[in-house]
């Protein structure tokens, strides 16, 4: 039996714990983080929470009192262990919105749930490469709330059921403007002579937390634009990069193979910046 965290007391993950009338069943009125913890460690962390505290200004919520960043850690170090003494885990936050109302809320406080599953490897690795494919009628808006982790997540759910139809892993989303924005589960990034460039936020993609360590940590090496269709199946490489699953690579692109050169060096790098020193 799994157990989960629902505002601050664990539960077996089968008790019913919110009403048919939340805020986050009725309307998505809500948001999530979905983080890796490698060894008890959450190496990203700092910037997991950095976007909670602007996700949460920018929705005009309020988070829960007692919440903060040392909280969560002692909170999801005890789910782990009551959870046959997890030690790798993909740990997802989700918060709701309290209270009841239409579309206006009559409160702005959250709510939350913590829970976790477990994950095979204690790093991060980039995988065996993936098949991806585009699909050119399901397009993302690019609006005020495109960047963040929301829990309105349709568009994605309609490319996952398109991917699996497809045979594909993963699914290359465009934007309205049909400039490449995203991928299902990640952010992309085009690797074109030794030069990573990835979608700006004005294409619609979400504000990903190893999107924003990449750039940090490459700083000038990482360019940030617009990208169109062309450059994007001209690329030497195309990575996908996600907090839990750090730098993975797309093997195959319709009738075009790419190759993993970068993805192998960014891997060795967030291991020797993240998960080493995190011992």
């Amino acid at each position: 039996m799994r157990y989960i965290n629902c505002n601050g007391n664990i539960y077996n993950e089968y008790e019913t714990l919110l009403p048919v009338g939340n805020r986050g069943f009725k309307y998505g009125d809500g948001f999530f983080e979905t983080i890796a913890m490698f060894n008890r460690k959450m190496p990203l962390l700092d910037f997991h929470w950095s976007r909670v505290e602007f996700t949460a200004e920018v929705l005009s919520t309020v988070l829960p009192r007692r919440l903060d960043m040392e909280r969560f850690e002692s909170m999801v170090l005890d789910l782990a262990s009551v959870n046959d003494a997890v030690k790798n885990a993909r740990v997802r936050l989700q918060f709701f919105r309290k209270g009841g109302g239409l579309y206006l809320p009559d409160e702005d406080e959250l709510g939350y749930v913590i829970s976790i599953d477990k994950l095979d490897n204690d790093c991060f690795t980039e995988g065996a490469g993936l098949t991806a494919g585009i699909r050119e009628d399901c397009y993302k808006p690019v609006s005020m709330v495109s960047d963040l982790k929301t829990t309105g997540c349709l568009s994605y759910i309609m490319a996952a059921q398109f991917a699996k139809a497809e045979g594909w892993d993963e699914i290359i989303m465009l934007n309205h403007y049909t400039q490449i924005c995203e991928a299902i589960h990640s952010n992309v990034i085009v690797v074109k002579n030794d030069k990573l460039i990835t979608p700006d936020l004005d294409s619609g993609c979400v504000n990903g937390v190893m999107r924003t360590y990449l750039m940090a940590m490459l700083d000038a090496g990482l360019e940030e634009r617009p990208i169109e269709m062309q450059e994007l199946l001209n690329a030497d490489e195309i990575l996908l990069t996600n907090a839990v699953r750090g730098v993975q690579w797309v093997k195959v692109l319709g009738s075009r193979t790419y190759t993993n050169k970068k993805a192998v060096e960014l891997t060795a790098l967030l291991n020797k910046s993240l998960t080493e020193t995190a011992d």
